[in-house]
């Protein structure tokens, strides 16, 4: 397990960096229109694929181990095809993508559908490592493409990102392939029914959650491109991706923390943990706010372009809901670890209502400024909600958010805890704390370890 979160620890750090680069490389040679429609297509195949995973997403993670991969791999990929061509075109119809990258949004939400298939089966069948090489093989081969049609083709527009797009997801997709076959057995398709009908009764919660969630998140650039023009949507998708890049750190972060409530299976030990790496995650996150805020105009300009030095004022803006929805993080993986996902659900949705009313009353007049307010106010409604039903439903108190001296030395003995965990002496002092608390059922822990793990790897894989 240790191995596990180092690895998608370190997988994600370098898939970060090397997305980083990809807007760099944007940034200096497409211009803001470019970045701008760059941001729609990329939300065109975002939405492609959150519809795609009521089918072919988390649910998966937690069902391969349980049924014939044959009868889950069928459905899945029979309506990736289908979600991925009406998706496509129905977004063209109502001019939510630009209409003349139709077919590539087509062909690129399909390939990523696909290859997300194959990486819930990989997380299923517990190939974390693997999964973890194919992801960062997938962005490397984008980057490495990207390079060549901007710098040895001379192709400095909008498909030169989307031909590495297809590039990386091509390779991811048939890696994908690759890493499973040896797991699928060919069978008849009898009972095929009752497996799709068990997909959506997992999945259909968590992704309805994730669908408004993506709404909150991304709502305003529909709003900035119809009232304000493709420019100004440009320098506001940098300023977002720039910011959600500091999300890494609770998402990072969230993994431990699932990894300890999954095996412990002790509430109060759940309530501890959360409460705990809130504190750490807040920290760490402020701390990297802090240096991209101080950060002068001029380092933006000559950075990303002179087209982008107002990028500054929009991540300041933005600050404070990035903050919080990495706080969110924290109480969020909490409530779907211990089985009440419907918290996230409302939240997202309290934060969606924010982002609909503010963003339709106050884009339109003040542009990307008032896009940056409004998903911060949105971000934090979110966070407070959740933050309120935590303390509700744990009965902490507001006092237990305060820094305290042995926070450090606790989180310290968690991680060296987690290091043990393999050899047998993590178990047993997970039993001594288990009996203290008064649960000492050791069924039960080990039904919520197995899935609190999966539940772990189920999460939006992008």
């Amino acid at each position: 397990m240790f191995k596990n979160i180092l690895s998608t620890a370190l997988a994600r750090v370098i898939n970060a960096a090397l997305t980083l680069v990809i807007l760099l490389i944007n940034t200096n040679n497409l211009g803001q229109e470019g970045l701008g429609t760059l941001g729609l297509v990329v939300l065109g195949i975002t939405i492609i694929l959150l519809f795609n995973n009521f089918i072919g997403g988390g649910a998966l993670v937690y069902l391969v181990p349980r049924q014939d991969l044959f009868k889950i791999m069928v459905p899945s990929y029979l309506w990736a095809i289908l979600i991925s061509v009406f998706g496509a075109y129905l977004l063209s119809l109502f001019h939510l993508i630009p209409s003349e990258y139709t077919h590539h949004v087509l062909l690129l939400g399909l390939m990523h559908s696909l290859m997300t298939v194959n990486y819930n089966v990989l997380v299923g069948k517990e190939k974390i490592h693997t999964f973890n090489v194919i992801s960062v093989i997938q962005v490397m081969a984008t980057v490495a493409s990207l390079v060549y049609f901007i710098y040895y083709q001379g192709i400095t527009e909008v498909v030169s990102f989307i031909y590495a797009l297809f590039t990386g997801y091509s390779l991811g997709f048939i890696l994908g392939v690759i890493s499973i076959w040896p797991h699928i057995t060919f069978t008849n398709l009898k009972g095929v029914g009752k497996t799709i009908r068990q997909i959506i009764k997992y999945g259909k919660f968590i992704q309805t959650a994730n669908i408004i969630q993506m709404l909150n998140y991304r709502l305003s650039y529909y709003i900035i491109d119809f009232f304000m023009g493709r420019a100004a949507l440009g320098v506001y998708n940098v300023g977002v991706q720039l910011t959600e890049g500091v999300w890494l750190v609770g998402k990072s972060v969230a993994m431990v923390q699932y990894a300890r409530i999954s095996n412990v299976g002790d509430e109060l030990y759940a309530k501890r943990i959360t409460i705990q790496l809130t504190k750490f995650t807040f920290i760490l996150t402020f701390l990297i706010l802090g240096v991209l805020i101080v950060l002068p105009e001029s380092f933006y300009g000559a950075v990303l372009g002179d087209e982008f030095m107002s990028v500054r004022m929009i991540i300041i803006l933005l600050a404070a809901g990035i903050l919080a929805t990495a706080i969110s993080m924290m109480f969020s993986h909490y409530f779907t670890g211990v089985g009440k996902p419907k918290y996230n659900m409302i939240g997202s949705s309290i934060g969606f209502i924010f982002t609909l009313i503010l963003g339709f009353s106050f884009i339109p007049k003040y542009g990307i400024i008032a896009a940056a307010l409004t998903a911060s106010v949105s971000y934090m409604a979110n966070m407070v909600y959740l933050m309120v039903i935590f303390i509700k439903f744990t009965g902490a108190k507001s006092s237990d958010f305060a820094l305290k001296k042995d926070d450090v030395r606790f989180l310290w003995n968690e991680i060296r805890l987690i290091r043990r965990w393999e050899t047998g002496d993590g178990r047993r002092e997970t039993g001594i704390r288990k009996r203290e608390s008064g649960d000492g059922k050791r069924e039960t822990g080990i039904r919520k370890r197995e899935t609190g793990i999966r539940k772990q790897e189920s999460g939006k894989i992008i």
